[in-house]
């Protein structure tokens, strides 16, 4: 009995993803077809290569603007933060450099709450704004920013 009902739901599984395969495609998919991205655009604005690693196209970030894409707009810390979490989160992950005050996700000037993009970058070279100030320290005990 077991057995039959196993293949039944095998069964009913197998006719529902046909189903769902059968209908139209999904926008997403649609919009990645249509995507206007020239070679150019690309040599312009290339992706750090972690996130090339998985596979991300602009859509990824970019998701509601359009398919022209030397018309889209900067994601904001909203857009970085939908994957990467909140910045307590992230500042929490880098905790164990908060007794030497050196903690760049949990400034002792700002805490937890600088924009993503005063150091990190997507589309050109990121930069460390601790640098800025204190700029024979930091590059003794922080590695390049990512």
């Amino acid at each position: 009995m077991k057995h039959k009902a196993f293949l039944a739901l095998c069964a009913s599984m197998l006719l529902c993803s046909f189903a769902f395969s059968a209908g139209a495609p999904s926008t997403k998919i649609t919009s990645l077809v249509d995507l206007n991205v020239t070679d150019e655009l690309r040599a312009k604005h290339p992706l750090k290569p972690h996130h090339e690693k998985l596979s991300f196209t602009c859509l990824d970030c970019h998701e509601g603007q359009g398919n022209d894409a030397s018309k889209f707009k900067s994601i904001g810390d909203k857009g970085c933060l939908s994957c990467h979490g909140d910045k307590k989160k992230i500042a929490k992950r880098l905790e164990y450099m908060d007794l030497l005050k050196a903690n760049p996700h949990n400034s002792v000037h700002d805490g937890p709450t600088l924009y993503c993009d005063e150091c990190h970058n997507e589309h050109k070279k990121s930069t460390n704004m601790c640098t800025e100030c204190h700029e024979h320290e930091v590059p003794q005990w922080m590695g390049v920013t990512p």
